[in-house]
């Protein structure tokens, strides 16, 4: 019987910067980390009590049963790459968590200019619908 991975990386397949931040964090994470479309049959089985604006708002962590979202996420996300003193520092050091902030909003609004086939939005806040994604 195999164990269920620690945490799920759920992201917007559709968008080209969101598809290169979802795989650099599934390469650079220390442990084997599964990256699933937002509206794929997994997320929907995961994420389907979610709002849609707020399931296709950003991209989501799911870890031990809790699911940090956006750039709430970004502490969990270094965890994942760093591990628990990464995470306890980010967690810890309002300096550093607004720095994750930053560069995940700064990201998001590469993805709306230029990267990603749905309208821009602010995170969280509209759906982030492509054509022929699932309801």
């Amino acid at each position: 019987m195999t164990t269920p991975a620690p945490a799920v990386l759920y992201f917007d397949a559709r968008c080209g910067p969101c598809t290169f931040f979802a795989r650099a964090t599934r390469g650079l994470s220390r442990s084997p980390l599964p990256i699933l479309p937002l509206d794929g049959p997994e997320a929907d089985r995961t994420l389907g009590g979610m709002a849609s604006d707020l399931r296709f708002g950003s991209f989501h962590i799911v870890e031990g049963g809790r699911t940090v979202s956006g750039p709430g996420a970004m502490p969990t996300w270094i965890g994942l790459i760093a591990g628990r003193p990464g995470l306890r520092i980010a967690k810890r050091t309002p300096p550093v968590e607004w720095l994750l902030r930053s560069a995940y909003l700064r990201l998001w609004t590469y993805r709306g200019r230029h990267g990603c086939s749905a309208p821009p939005s602010s995170p969280g806040t509209e759906p982030r619908r492509s054509p022929g994604m699932n309801r």
